[in-house]
């Protein structure tokens, strides 16, 4: 491996030198072009915590970490970043998957069988961004809910949303929840309201999934260990990449007999990875990032104080709950959301739409300092101020 590792590091200036034509010679010159732009060019990338870049550390780690086949269970760096998981989410096991979307569709798959009915918000990632997997590969129809402005469903609305045992109507099964959420502005489900939503879906037995792609920024929101936060949940995800700083991954949480089944689906959706500790190496350390998550909330508080400040912008301070800020243009303001989008990416700002035409989202993360929500937040102004 070492002998393999030297030969790498050899090759990789040697090939620059060597005479090559064509695509591949501009391909190189594109590339030198590209670094030279980002040494001289400072962008405050706030449209999205998945645009985090792996540290060092977790770079430095694909070269060295142990490994094996995972398909066969014998990747030691898998296997240890499963346990990691599961003993900070609380459940029994957990499995390490690409990504979000495979993590709930294998969560799903485990709860349900075609023909079998989930509840979930009409907000909901579930519904609305993973491809209406659960509906057109698994057969398990999505009844949607009323979600509401910090996420929550109405427990009366899900007793109420519950097919009646009778051959003309699919069978309810499952209850998703999200948190924190997402289209919501990152709003972060308290422990009560999660208990309470088991209550109601045990009573009409069903299971209770939550989909915690940003699991972390709601148990650091508030100050509670996140197995805590979920104890109630049968499954949970998790998402390495979203804030934490891993290039790739989630994890999918819960019980042996689940996670069992849960496996399988991972298989048949094509999930069944080989070496795979050299990604999930970053994920181990992905989850030492859960600690400083504090900060990226500090941050988000800060850009909405100072957003708050702008006579051109509004938005709602209570809303902030962990790193999502997402405001809006007043009335007066001398132009339209897209193009003040377009204008801040001109100045080194970028941002983000949000899910709401008229309504602009802002996402700090690890890659964000204070310093730059300071200067990005001046910017926003001087760009209003100059038209």
């Amino acid at each position: 491996t070492n002998n393999h590792n030297q030969q790498t590091r050899e090759f990789i200036p040697t090939l620059t030198m060597l005479r090559i034509s064509g695509l591949a010679r501009h391909t190189v010159r594109s590339a030198a072009t590209l670094c030279c732009r980002t040494k001289t060019t400072t962008v405050i990338d706030l449209r999205s915590d998945t645009l985090t870049k792996p540290s060092q550390a977790m770079r430095e780690a694909v070269l060295t970490v142990p490994v094996g086949d995972d398909v066969y269970g014998e990747d030691p760096t898998v296997n240890a970043l499963e346990v990691k998981a599961a003993a900070l989410l609380g459940k029994e096991q957990a499995l390490f998957v690409p990504t979000g979307c495979m993590a709930n569709t294998a969560a799903i798959a485990s709860h349900c069988t075609r023909g079998h009915e989930l509840i979930c918000g009409h907000m909901s990632h579930i519904f609305n961004y993973e491809a209406a997997v659960s509906s057109t590969m698994l057969g398990v129809s999505m009844h949607t809910l009323p979600t509401a402005a910090d996420g929550t469903l109405s427990i009366d609305a899900i007793h109420a949303a519950v097919r009646p045992d009778d051959p003309h109507f699919t069978q309810s099964r499952l209850v998703c929840l999200e948190n924190t959420h997402n289209m919501c502005g990152g709003r972060a489900l308290t422990k009560q309201y999660i208990d309470d939503v088991k209550i109601a879906a045990v009573s009409h037995y069903m299971a209770l999934h939550i989909d915690g792609a940003r699991l972390g920024n709601a148990a650091v929101a508030q100050n509670m260990p996140m197995s805590e936060l979920v104890a109630s949940a049968d499954t949970v995800t998790l998402c390495l990449s979203k804030g934490l700083g891993a290039p790739v991954g989630s994890v999918l949480a819960g019980p042996a007999d689940l996670l069992y089944t849960a496996r399988r689906i991972r298989k048949q959706l094509g999930g069944g990875m080989r070496q795979a500790g050299v990604i999930a190496c970053a994920g181990l350390l992905a989850l030492d990032n859960i600690d400083r998550l504090h900060e990226d909330h500090a941050n988000a508080t800060l850009l909405a104080t100072m957003l708050a400040d702008i006579p051109a912008i509004n938005v709602d301070l209570s809303s902030v709950d962990t790193n999502i800020v997402v405001f809006r243009l007043a009335n007066d303001a001398p132009f339209d959301v897209k193009t003040f989008i377009s204008k801040a990416k001109q100045k080194g700002v970028l941002l983000g739409g949000a899910y709401d035409p008229a309504a602009i989202r802002a996402v700090t993360h690890l890659d964000v300092s204070k310093q730059d929500i300071e200067k990005a937040a001046h910017t926003l102004d001087s760009i209003l101020k100059d038209q």
